[in-house]
């Protein structure tokens, strides 16, 4: 795969133009962040904004070897890979290097930095996984509804799944936070805040409907944040204020 070349990816035709696009996309786009990134962090972090790349495209290589396969994996498996292929890396990790915090090498590749991440997508992904369980269904594609109750021999409902999802997600959103929260962290509270504030637009997204597919769900939303101006009440201070007797 030529993405997995990276500066390399000269050396053989691309398989489309439609390939071409996405790839120079994704090439050019990384490559900036990364100088731009090593320029606020003053080291290099071009290497790993590469690496969050790759580790998404490999996801979604072995998505794509289980569905060919027709292989059903077990939960576990399932979510070891959905946490990564759900694309929140690429858009919440470069986004760490730029909050005014100094993020060492050893943070980011630190047992804290990651087990942040693997709640906040966790949370994500199961939320997600519970309003696109239908969609998806239809599309023959396995999510973690549809594994607990494939695994669970006919024991689960898929209603019971869901519910037992949703337990699941009160529990990271609850260990996430006290992760946020902690005293003595060696991940800068700004970055530690990106990954509760992703959680909490997942909330928003997933919490009723699958709004981020939606082509109208979110549309009052954007409207009242973007287009729509502020409306401020006015007290008239020409009137006369009674006092209470």
């Amino acid at each position: 795969m030529r993405v997995f070349r990276w500066d390399e990816h000269s050396k053989d035709e691309f398989y489309s133009e439609q390939v071409k696009i996405l790839f120079y996309a994704i090439y050019t786009t990384t490559n900036h962040l990364g100088t731009m990134a090593s320029f606020v962090q003053d080291r290099d972090v071009k290497k790993h904004l590469i690496e969050i790349w790759l580790q998404l495209l490999g996801t979604m290589i072995t998505d794509a070897d289980w569905r060919m396969r027709q292989y059903v994996p077990t939960v576990e498996e399932y979510m070891e890979t959905a946490i990564v292929s759900f694309t929140l890396a690429p858009i919440l990790l470069p986004a760490s290097y730029f909050v005014g915090q100094t993020l060492l090498a050893s943070v980011v590749n630190g047992q804290e930095y990651n087990e942040l991440f693997r709640l906040m997508g966790t949370c994500c992904r199961l939320l997600n996984d519970i309003q696109g369980f239908e969609r998806e269904s239809s599309e023959g594609k396995l999510d973690s509804v549809s594994l607990r109750v494939l695994h669970s021999d006919g024991s689960m409902s898929i209603e019971a799944a869901k519910e037992s999802i949703r337990r699941s997600v009160a529990s990271c959103r609850k260990d996430l936070l006290r992760l946020v929260l902690k005293e003595d962290s060696v991940v800068p509270r700004a970055c530690r805040e990106l990954f509760w504030n992703m959680c909490k637009i997942c909330h928003f997204f997933y919490s009723h409907t699958d709004a981020f597919s939606s082509p109208t769900e979110m549309v009052s939303t954007v409207n009242a944040v973007i287009h729509e101006p502020l409306k401020l009440e006015i007290r008239d201070l020409s009137l006369p204020v009674q006092s209470e007797k």
